[in-house]
């Protein structure tokens, strides 16, 4: 079945994927961890744990179609503020409107929340195809809604720039202040 409005994909698809948070016992969560690890670059990953602490909103949304699992989303928010840290549909999966579908979901859901994600920048990179994967990266979050900011940062090695949706900006002092102690 060819879907070519863009409307008519959006009410499909959300008849189709069903969204659930996992807690630390969920059965899907093995599947979650799996495409994390298989995912992100061995630079990027982190604990886990982070996203199940008492002190933290951690929030690992997993996505589904039919009852079949199709990616995970995992979020920290604080304030006013919800940070896709990080973000997989199933490589077999891919390409086919379910991460578009996804983070749309999860815009509704956290729509009074700021939400910000952030991507490798593409400027910091010598790499031409490296560069290129992560040009597309953002032109498929532009699609979806979200919009580069001014905000950029290295962390373990790596060049990033943070992209936003459910809001015009952030200014860095709210990004900053976000990654304070959370106590």
């Amino acid at each position: 079945m060819k879907i070519d409005d863009s409307q008519e994909k959006d009410k499909y698809f959300s008849n189709l994927l069903e969204m659930k948070k996992l807690d630390r016992n969920h059965p899907d969560l093995q599947k979650v961890l799996n495409l994390y690890i298989s995912a992100f670059p061995r630079n990027e990953l982190m604990n886990f744990n982070i996203f199940y602490t008492n002190h933290i909103r951690g929030d690992v949304i997993s996505f589904y179609n039919n009852n079949n699992f199709i990616g995970f989303a995992a979020l920290l928010t604080k304030g006013n503020i919800s940070n896709i840290l990080y973000f997989a549909i199933e490589p077999n999966l891919r390409g086919k409107g379910y991460g578009t579908q996804s983070l749309k979901q999860i815009c509704n859901y956290f729509k009074n929340f700021k939400i910000i994600l952030d991507v490798e920048d593409p400027f910091e990179c010598n790499n031409e195809f490296e560069r290129e994967k992560r040009l597309k990266r953002i032109l498929f979050y532009k699609r979806v809604g979200f919009e580069l900011t001014t905000i950029r940062y290295k962390w373990s090695d790596e060049y990033y720039v943070i992209m936003i949706s459910n809001s015009d900006d952030i200014s860095e002092d709210e990004f900053w202040d976000f990654w304070k102690t959370r106590n």
